[in-house]
C-alpha cells in the first residue's frame, strides 16, 4: 500500500504526516452530486528521510502487513460474532428456553465485545513491532 501525505510538524525523530481520505466516487465529486465531505487523517511516522513541514512524501505499508491487518480488523469480530450466536443457538435452544435467538443474540454481541478487547492488546502488541509500521519511502519535490 502507497500514499502520499504532507508533513504538518516534525518532533524529534518523527513527523505529523496528514493523508487525505479518498471520497466514496473515486475522487470525482463533481459527478455524483453526493455532498460527502472528505477528512483527513493524521499519523505519527518515523522521519527517517529528514523531511521538513510542508514536503510532500510517499509512504509505504507492505501488502502482506496491511491484509493481516484488515484480516484483524473485520473478518476476525465477525467470526467472534457469529460463533457466539451459533454456539448460543445450540446451548439456549437444547436448554428449552423461549426466547434462545435473543439470548443467542445477546451472546453474539457479547463474543463481538471480547473481539474488540483481543484486538486492543493485539493492537499493542503491534504498535511496538516495526514489520507493521508506516514507512517513508521518498520526498516528493514538487
Amino acid at each position: 500500500m502507497k500514499e502520499t501525505g504532507y508533513i504538518v510538524s516534525t518532533n524529534g525523530e518523527y513527523a505529523s504526516v496528514v493523508f487525505k481520505r479518498g471520497s466514496a466516487c473515486g475522487e470525482n465529486c463533481g459527478s455524483c452530486k453526493g455532498g460527502c465531505e472528505v477528512s483527513a487523517v493524521t499519523t505519527q511516522i518515523k522521519n527517517t528521510l529528514g523531511a521538513n513541514v510542508g514536503d510532500k512524501v510517499k509512504v509505504t505499508l507492505e501488502q502482506k502487513v496491511f491484509n493481516k491487518m484488515i484480516l484483524w480488523v473485520y473478518v476476525f469480530p465477525l467470526v467472534m460474532m457469529v460463533i457466539g450466536i451459533g454456539f448460543g443457538i445450540n446451548v439456549f435452544k437444547d436448554a428449552g428456553y423461549k426466547n434462545y435467538e435473543l439470548f443467542s443474540f445477546l451472546l453474539g454481541m457479547v463474543a463481538l465485545a471480547i473481539s474488540y478487547l483481543i484486538l486492543n492488546i493485539v493492537s499493542k502488541k503491534m504498535r511496538n513491532n516495526n514489520d507493521c509500521s508506516l514507512r517513508m519511502v521518498e520526498v516528493i519535490k514538487g
